[in-house]
């Protein structure tokens, strides 16, 4: 890396650890619907994509901690790869949580997963894929080249089983 591609690398990486670091204050704070408002308005301010964002909580009790942050999180790396490799000029993200799971889809219109198999991915898509797991994540990632990518997530309650 020349020495004015390593600054950039280096602001890039401290933008992403105080985003972090800020969504997980808003998430401890304000909850899951209110933290990934409040990024995903920051996302559109630093990347120019368009979003749209609905949120259905017809449970309207706390999820626990650890849930919350593997949601966030999960949402956090599917809106990177949106914003490094989709080439999208939108995203949509639903967020619904009731009683038994708590589900998330996060779709853009950007140039898809062409042939790469999402189950033999690294990187991000390795790293949603650990992270939903943990839950015993019911989700799936999809994609085919020029029709976007797909993120969906749905993590069971526990009791709800």
């Amino acid at each position: 890396m020349n020495g004015t591609s390593e600054k950039m690398h280096r602001i890039g990486g401290w933008a992403r650890r105080v985003s972090a670091e800020l969504g997980s204050v808003v998430l401890d704070t304000l909850g899951l619907p209110a933290a990934i408002e409040w990024h995903v308005r920051q996302f559109q301010k630093g990347t120019g994509v368009l979003y749209e964002l609905t949120v259905s909580d017809s449970a309207r009790v706390a999820r626990p901690a650890d849930c919350a942050a593997t949601i966030f999180d999960i949402y956090a790396e599917a809106l990177s790869k949106v914003a490094r490799h989709a080439g999208a000029s939108r995203v949509a993200i639903a967020l619904t949580m009731t009683p038994q799971e708590v589900t998330m889809v996060v779709r853009d219109n950007g140039i898809g997963l062409g042939g790469e198999d999402p189950a033999a991915a690294t990187g991000g898509i390795a790293t949603i894929r650990a992270r939903s797991q943990i839950h015993k994540d019911l989700g799936a990632l999809a994609g085919a080249r020029g029709a976007g990518t797909t993120v969906t997530l749905g993590l069971p309650m526990v009791g709800a089983l």
